[in-house]
């Protein structure tokens, strides 16, 4: 949808490696927003933070970028189904316990205007500022935003379920100043479930202007008399509908009338009726963990007033209108700090300290810094941690998250599709990988990163032939000297040098190229070669290729890559418009440009540059692997192993793929390569 939530990175920063920190920043950002302190990250963009409805993490235990790369064809639903990709700078330290850990931004910089006789963290990271903020307001900010609804089970135009509701006559022009009206509802149980048996409004001054008993339709099994004060008797004349009802409230209500009660969702659906624009009082003065106060409580600490005595039987739905109404009214003209500054304690139960206590931890450095795990707790956000390490040492402060452990991925996903909606952040660890390389030797650990070493260097080889007999060296720097600086150059002096070195990396090369084409990071993207650096300039380029479509950007090398500028990295805004330029036969003035699908990702440019390769390919005489270039694989895995590997890879992204099917709708969802420092 147009307003969902979205991840972008800008265009200078693709091929820029992300650190730990930088990764960190966007989880804090996406989980706790720019509202509680926390600065946007800035190598990346989240658009419409607010809209984010979970944040889901994946780590792929001992998975490296260049496992991602070499078992490229077997992770078929992480490259399709993600569509940004990043290089992450490899950590030594425990990834999921410096994610949790990571220290929050001091909140006093972030909200210079708190008052300072209230403990800032008792303030900042409580829920009411979380949601609200501490500046006072107008009614229109305590609204509750349609995803709020959904997600709290209001009624709701279009959802599953309310297709027979009768919807108000309300439009979208609420102000500060559009008028309050109190609701409540009493029910009794029928044979077909919970059913409304008394009504009642009352306006912005707490004056009742609808106070209705209504017969159910069907038989009454239970009056709730305790609580509702409804009795067979006080029905059995009455012979108002629920249909009559809503009749009534239709030409009640004004059109930019703002409804208000105390857990409004369960009145609305008694009623079955649809109003867009309502404030829950039991939403409005927040607790942690999605607590709610009691109507009577709040009645009693904030109005100083006695509500649903004993003495009575049942409730009065005019009393209880007028009192939800009233602690709303009450909450919009202190503002959230003052509401926090006189009943943090005897509402909430916490205890500030007096300033001086304050004034000297801080003097004294003793206030620790908030952690993000911490934050989420007091924030009522629940965290789910699932996999074989949940339990383990590096993780402390246990009451922040929920851990579940599994001995398996596959038990991993089958706990995370029940469970997975009820948790504001999830982190999944898969082990496939990790457990295989645990239960081989030290030599076969040895073997296997000596493959992926030997994977990387091949990386940055280039086979060039067949070639003249009288070309030397000299003239192979003469013609690549214009693509980067070269490491290594080596003549193969055989009968055979024409042909593809038959490594098992080009065994199936055709195929390989076909899945990078349709790669998501490529899709959009063309390769264009035989640029002319001197005579054909950014506007030449656009002037011929915007011809197949509308042009997103034009990447040619950086002046200073030591690369002279003869190829560009256009990008399309369709991938239709990259079909048409393939196909096409483009030329600049008399020269032809060689034009074909990008096949690189932009991040893997930076990542061979920034982590070279010690070992240089080829050499001397007495190099093991000299010759025709048929031996350039490494001894490494057997292809037994090999196919092992391949094995966990596909199971890996099997899984990855059945958790990416059972998220919701506008979670932000991360798989993380943690990579090997070794």
């Amino acid at each position: 949808p147009q307003k969902a939530p979205r991840f972008t990175r800008p265009r200078e920063h693709r091929r820029e490696p992300v650190t730990l920190n930088e990764l960190t920043a966007l989880l804090l950002y996406a989980s706790l927003g720019k509202r509680h302190g926390v600065d946007k990250p800035s190598w990346c963009r989240l658009h419409r933070q607010g809209r984010v409805a979970r944040v889901h993490v994946v780590l792929l235990e001992g998975v490296t970028q260049l496992h991602f790369y070499r078992y490229y064809s077997q992770f078929k639903q992480l490259r399709r189904s993600y569509t940004a990709r990043c290089t992450l700078v490899p950590s030594s330290c425990d990834l999921v316990s410096t994610l949790l850990s990571a220290e929050l931004p001091d909140p006093q910089d972030s909200h210079p205007d708190i008052q300072t006789t209230t403990p800032t963290a008792d303030v900042i990271w409580h829920p009411v500022a979380r949601r609200y903020g501490l500046k006072r307001r107008g009614l229109s900010s305590y609204l509750l935003t349609e995803e709020e609804m959904i997600r709290k089970n209001f009624p709701v135009k279009g959802v599953q379920g309310c297709e027979a509701f009768v919807c108000t006559q309300a439009d979208d022009h609420v102000t500060d100043s559009s008028p309050l009206y109190g609701l409540d509802c009493e029910m009794c149980v029928t044979q077909a479930g919970t059913e409304l048996t008394r009504v009642a409004v009352v306006d912005s001054r707490g004056c009742c202007v609808l106070d209705e008993l209504v017969k159910p339709s069907n038989p009454i099994i239970n009056y709730c008399t305790k609580f509702s004060g409804i009795t067979q008797a006080i029905l059995k004349p009455v012979t108002t509908r629920l249909q009559d009802v809503q009749t009534k409230l239709v030409e009640l209500l004004p059109r930019d009338a703002v409804l208000v009660g105390h857990s409004l969702d369960s009145d609305l659906r008694a009623l079955k009726m649809i109003h867009p624009h309502v404030i829950d009082s039991s939403l409005l003065y927040r607790r942690e963990f999605g607590q709610r106060f009691k109507l009577k409580y709040l009645a009693q600490v904030i109005l100083k007033r006695e509500i649903q005595t004993e003495e009575r039987t049942g409730h009065d739905p005019c009393e209880d209108a007028c009192a939800a109404l009233q602690v709303v009214q009450y909450f919009i003209s202190k503002g959230p700090r003052q509401v926090l500054h006189y009943h943090l304690e005897d509402l909430w139960g916490v205890i500030p300290r007096p300033q001086q206590a304050l004034n000297e931890s801080l003097h004294n450095h003793t206030i620790s810094p908030l952690r993000f795990g911490q934050a989420l707790h007091k924030a009522g956000q629940s965290v789910l941690l699932l996999g074989k390490s949940a339990k383990s040492d590096n993780l402390t402060s246990s009451q922040v998250w929920r851990r579940h452990s599994c001995n398996t991925d596959k038990e991993c996903v089958c706990v995370f599709r029940r469970i997975a909606q009820t948790y504001s952040l999830s982190v999944i660890q898969f082990s496939s990988l990790s457990d295989v390389l645990n239960q081989s030797t030290e030599e076969r650990k040895d073997s296997h990163l000596q493959q992926m070493l030997d994977r990387l260097e091949q990386m940055c080889v280039l086979f060039l032939g067949p070639l003249p007999r009288d070309y030397t060296e000299r003239n192979l720097h003469t013609l690549l000297r214009h693509y980067g600086g070269l490491r290594k150059i080596r003549l193969v002096q055989t009968t055979h040098g024409a042909q593809r070195p038959l490594t098992e990396a080009t065994l199936d090369l055709e195929a390989s190229l076909a899945e990078l084409q349709r790669d998501v990071m490529n899709g959009h993207m063309i390769y264009v070669g035989g640029i002319s650096p001197h005579h054909h300039s950014y506007g030449d380029l656009f002037q011929v290729f915007s011809s197949f479509g509308p042009i997103d950007s034009i990447v040619t090398p950086a002046k200073n890559s030591g690369k002279c500028r003869r190829h560009a990295h256009i990008e399309f805004v369709s991938a239709e418009s990259v079909l048409v330029a393939v196909r096409s036969q483009a030329e600049i003035g008399n020269r032809k440009l060689s034009v074909c699908h990008a096949l690189t990702p932009p991040h893997m440019h930076t990542w061979t540059h920034t982590h070279p390769v010690s070992i240089v390919m080829g050499g001397e005489t007495d190099d093991p692997r000299e010759g025709d270039g048929r031996e350039l694989e490494s001894s490494g895995l057997t292809c037994t192993q090999d196919g092992e590997m391949e094995r966990v890879m596909k199971t890996l992204d099997r899984n990855v793929g059945k958790m990416f099917k059972a998220l919701e709708d506008k979670t932000l969802s991360i798989v993380i390569l943690p990579g090997c420092r070794r």
